[in-house]
């Protein structure tokens, strides 16, 4: 078993800004459980921009968003 310090339950736009957010508090080491096969739970069906603009200083759709 791998040892992390932080583990985030969900892959959503909650839980991967939940993981940017500790990523730039200096924690490198975690892991985001996700249900489904990729990361970003609803943003996948979002298409339209808006997203990201606090985190990447850009508008990305919602699939755009997630791959980040």
């Amino acid at each position: 078993m791998k040892k992390v310090d932080l583990a985030i339950i969900g892959g959503g736009r909650a839980g991967l800004a939940a993981a940017i957010s500790a990523y730039d508090q200096g924690i490198k080491s975690l892991v985001i459980f996700e249900k489904d096969d990729h990361l970003g739970g609803i943003l996948f069906q979002c298409i339209h921009s808006g997203f990201g603009l606090q985190e990447f200083k850009e508008q990305l759709s919602g699939p755009e968003y997630a791959e980040r």
